[in-house]
C-alpha cells in the first residue's frame, strides 16, 4: 500500500452472480492504476451459494467478505461497507456494482483527484456507458414536476448535450460513485429504506442538506452490463420494477421534496407511462 495516496474501500455488493463478482474482483487487481485500496464483497443474503464460494475464496482473492443475514437492498447493503470504511480509517468509498467493467485504468486515481481538489464534492462518478456502446446522460438538473412528467423528453435531451461535460451535477450514477466518508459520516450514510431505486437522488438531498455537491467527470468511464443483479432480484418482471420504482419515489418526493400527495400521484402515473413506452 502506498500510503501517499488516499485509502479507498472498494464496495461490491453481491446478490446471486457471484462469477460476477469475482470476475470483477480479478479486473481490480489486476488492471486498476491505484495502489492504496481495499476490496469488500457484501453478500445481500443470495438464494443460491453466492455466500459460501465468496467466503471460500475472500483469502486468496485478498477482499474483505461480509454475509449479509437478509436482503436488505441496495442502500442497506452498501452502508454495511461504508459504515466500515468510516470506522477503519479510509477516507473514500467506491461503490461498484459487480455488472461494471473498467474502461481505463486510471479511472479511480481520476476520481479521487476531484474529491482531493475540491473540499465541497462529497460524490463524482465517471461517464457510464451501456454495453450497447450508448451513455447514460448524467442527471444535471434537480428533478421538478415538469422534468419527471410532461418535461421528461425534453429534459433527457438536455441531459445528453452534457454527457460530454464536466462539472456539477445533481446526482450520479449509482452503479460507479465515489464517496467522501467524512460527508458520509455527516448524513448518516444511504437512507435503507429503499430497497433497489431512488437512492442516488436522495443521497444528493442529504448531501444538499449539508452544503455538499456532486461532480460528473466524463474524463474516465465504465461500462455497465445491465443491472443483473436488479434483474435477479426482481425476476418477476417490469411490473415489479415499476412498483419498486414507485415506493422509493414516493419516499423521496414526499420526505425529501416537500411534494403534495397529487405531484406525488402525477409524477408516479407519468414515470409509470413513460416506463412502459421504453
Amino acid at each position: 500500500m502506498n500510503s501517499m495516496k488516499p485509502a479507498v474501500l472498494i464496495i461490491v455488493l453481491n446478490y446471486g452472480m457471484y462469477n460476477l463478482t469475482l470476475k470483477m474482483i480479478n479486473e481490480l487487481h489486476t488492471e486498476l492504476d491505484y495502489d492504496n485500496y481495499s476490496i469488500m464483497v457484501v453478500d445481500n443474503c443470495s438464494p443460491n451459494e453466492s455466500a459460501k464460494v465468496l467466503a471460500n475464496r475472500s483469502k486468496d482473492l485478498n477482499y474483505i467478505f461480509i454475509a449479509n443475514g437478509k436482503n436488505t437492498g441496495y442502500a442497506a447493503g452498501k452502508n454495511i461497507g461504508i459504515r466500515y470504511a468510516i470506522n477503519n480509517g479510509y477516507k473514500y468509498s467506491w461503490i461498484l456494482n459487480n455488472d461494471v467493467e473498467l474502461r481505463e485504468k486510471s479511472v479511480l486515481k481520476e476520481l479521487v483527484g476531484i474529491l482531493e481538489e475540491n473540499d465541497d464534492i462529497a460524490c463524482v462518478g465517471p461517464k457510464i456507458y451501456n454495453a450497447d456502446g450508448s451513455i447514460c446522460a448524467p442527471y444535471c438538473r434537480r428533478p421538478s414536476v415538469w422534468n419527471m412528467t410532461l418535461g421528461a423528453f425534453e429534459d433527457k435531451k438536455y441531459r445528453i448535450s452534457k454527457q460530454d461535460v464536466a462539472g456539477e451535477v445533481y446526482r450520479i450514477y449509482g452503479c460507479c460513485m465515489l464517496l467522501k466518508n467524512r460527508a458520509m459520516a455527516e448524513i448518516d450514510c444511504m437512507d435503507e429504506r429503499t430497497f433497489l431505486y431512488g437512492e442516488e437522488a436522495i443521497l444528493s438531498e442529504r448531501l444538499i442538506k449539508k452544503s455538499y455537491r456532486t461532480y460528473y467527470d466524463p474524463a474516465v468511464s465504465v461500462t455497465h452490463l445491465g443491472s443483473v443483479s436488479m434483474k435477479k432480484a426482481s425476476p418477476d418482471s417490469k411490473k415489479r420494477q415499476i412498483l419498486e420504482q414507485e415506493k422509493s419515489r414516493e419516499l423521496y418526493l414526499k420526505e425529501y421534496r416537500k411534494f403534495s400527495p397529487f405531484e406525488i400521484w402525477f409524477c408516479n402515473m407519468m414515470r409509470r407511462l413513460i416506463s412502459l413506452v421504453r
